[in-house]
């Protein structure tokens, strides 16, 4: 069952505690969500013992099955979810029910995470006195709805009092936009190096995937490669089918697991008959243990077409998982090429394919990379340092008396 505001998972201090600030994470999110659930149901662990409390109200399409795999994850990820049912455009009754409740909880940092909730928060702030604190986690504008989504969440972003930018083009984005220096911060996504530790042999790996998931394992020999995240058009997953089919063509022994899923699905399974690449490629669905899933490839390939700096990038790293990668958004901060990872152009089958193949011809390769990468995580994409910033702009804001 979806919680109710009464029934919500709610986490508090001891009796007679005193009361610590409160940052609500405000979200709209359809189906499981992607990246930025993963930063935002993971945060309120972190934060707790850096003086704040937190909780995530997330806003989903009434009947939207998606919302209870979002709650698991906020029980494991100890975060207190609040889910309501919204499918309308912003109206005056849903900004009402989100003042009583700011009122009720005491609110002190709305934290929004996309367009529409950074309209609301503005909307709420005009009857609730609190900070405004919105992350930019990337914008995907594929046809005239998505960029009017867009230009209305940007629009908002000078009237917050902080603007965070996960990668270096969504900063550079947000001065074009016309933000200050100190209104707009470059904070990196980063992630738990402790929960994303290699523990298991790819071999292992594949054996626990496959007895738990309705998949079977590759054939002896075939290079297995995974890619994860929501079947859209953004992920580009077509042009890596497409680089699939190129090496299937040069008799090269492959299988493409895609975890995830979206509204590409049907068109991604009518490619996938088209090419009769039913025996390389299997769309695996939601994915509940992306940790198994990762540590079972031989390589990880991200094909997106856009990006801000993906978790799922991050996460592959962190488990040692050989690397190719488009050199889109933020990549190219966390990768350099042939250093940590393949980098190649977007929306370029073939490059793709030359990369998987180059990987495939030298485990020498892999395993430098693999090291580089996992120092570097280690060294600069750490998710208790990423939160350590987040609470100092936090601090910042409530000492403030603008």
């Amino acid at each position: 069952m979806v919680p109710k505001l009464s029934e919500s998972i709610s986490l508090s201090d001891p009796p007679n505690a005193k009361p610590k600030p409160l940052i609500l994470h405000t979200r709209i999110v359809n189906g499981v969500g992607g990246g930025p659930e993963k930063t935002i149901l993971n945060s309120p662990r972190f934060l707790r013992p850096l003086g704040f409390d937190s909780a995530c109200l997330y806003l989903y399409p009434d009947g939207d099955r998606g919302i209870e795999s979002l709650q698991q994850s906020a029980t494991e990820n100890e975060a207190e979810l609040i889910a309501w049912p919204d499918g309308s455009a912003i109206d005056f009754e849903m900004v009402e029910k989100l003042h009583q409740f700011c009122r009720q909880r005491n609110v002190a940092i709305w934290h929004a995470h996309d367009y529409k909730t950074n309209v609301l928060g503005l909307l709420v702030r005009r009857k609730w006195p609190m900070k405004l604190v919105t992350t930019t986690h990337g914008w995907c504008i594929t046809n005239r709805k998505s960029w009017c989504y867009a230009t209305a969440g940007r629009i908002c972003l000078p009237f917050y009092d902080s603007v965070i930018a996960v990668s270096e083009d969504l900063y550079r984005s947000g001065r074009r936009w016309g933000l200050y220096r100190d209104h707009v911060q470059l904070i990196s996504n980063a992630i738990d190096t402790k929960d994303y530790r290699r523990d298991t042999s790819s071999k292992e790996a594949r054996q626990r995937f496959t007895n738990q998931n309705p998949v079977s394992a590759p054939s002896d020999g075939s290079f297995l490669i995974v890619a994860l995240g929501r079947l859209t058009i953004e992920k580009g997953f077509s042009y890596l089918i497409d680089a699939v089919d190129l090496l299937c063509k040069e008799k090269i022994p492959v299988t493409l697991w895609i975890g995830g899923e979206g509204p590409l699905r049907q068109d991604l399974e009518g490619q996938i008959e088209r090419l009769g690449l039913a025996d390389h490629v299997t769309l695996l669905g939601h994915v509940a243990d992306p940790r198994t899933l990762l540590q079972t490839a031989d390589a990880f390939v991200l094909s997106s077409v856009t990006e801000g700096l993906p978790n799922v990038l991050l996460e592959a790293m962190s488990l040692e998982v050989p690397i190719v990668s488009t050199n889109v958004g933020g990549i190219a901060r966390l990768i350099d090429d042939r250093i940590h990872g393949l980098l190649v152009a977007s929306r370029q089958p073939d490059e793709l394919a030359e990369a998987v193949e180059e990987l495939i011809a030298s485990k020498h390769l892999q395993e430098r990379m693999t090291s580089a990468a996992r120092t570097r995580i280690e060294n600069e994409f750490d998710f208790g340092i990423r939160m350590q910033k987040i609470a100092a702009i936090y601090q910042r804001l409530l000492n403030s008396h603008d």
